[in-house]
């Protein structure tokens, strides 16, 4: 009698961890989705290298401009520098805002790739 109770017990506690297990074609899916992950997460860090870059470019732009905006009233050279400088850190801004955009675009699909993942791969606890 305990025999087939412990028996019982332990078929009982194999249940659920047999359901928690993932078929054939799920295993191969998660595989596949585990492969895109890492060349998102460098595409993700190359991207934030960019944005890294421009935003120290366009920083240093930014202070060559005020420098020559300081100087604008002195001559009209003065104000065509002030202006050619001004143009620069403008599309400074503009690339660095676009990098910025991307990279946050590339790290929230890829936030949502690891959740779905971790959502249909992962076995509930």
């Amino acid at each position: 009698m305990i025999r087939s109770f412990l028996v019982s017990i332990i078929l009982l506690a194999a249940l659920p961890a047999a359901a928690d297990t993932l078929s054939p074609k799920q295993v191969e899916r998660c595989k596949a989705m585990q492969v895109t992950l890492a060349p998102k997460q460098a595409e993700i860090l190359a991207a934030t290298e960019k944005r890294d870059a421009l935003a120290a470019k366009a920083e240093a732009l930014g202070e060559q401009y005020e420098d020559a905006q300081v100087m604008r009233l002195a001559s009209s050279t003065n104000a065509q520098t002030a202006d050619a400088a001004k143009a620069e850190f403008d599309a400074a801004r503009r690339a660095f805002a676009q990098a910025e955009f991307a990279l946050q675009s590339n790290a929230r699909q890829f936030n949502q790739d690891v959740a779905d993942y971790n959502r249909s791969c992962s076995p509930a606890k």
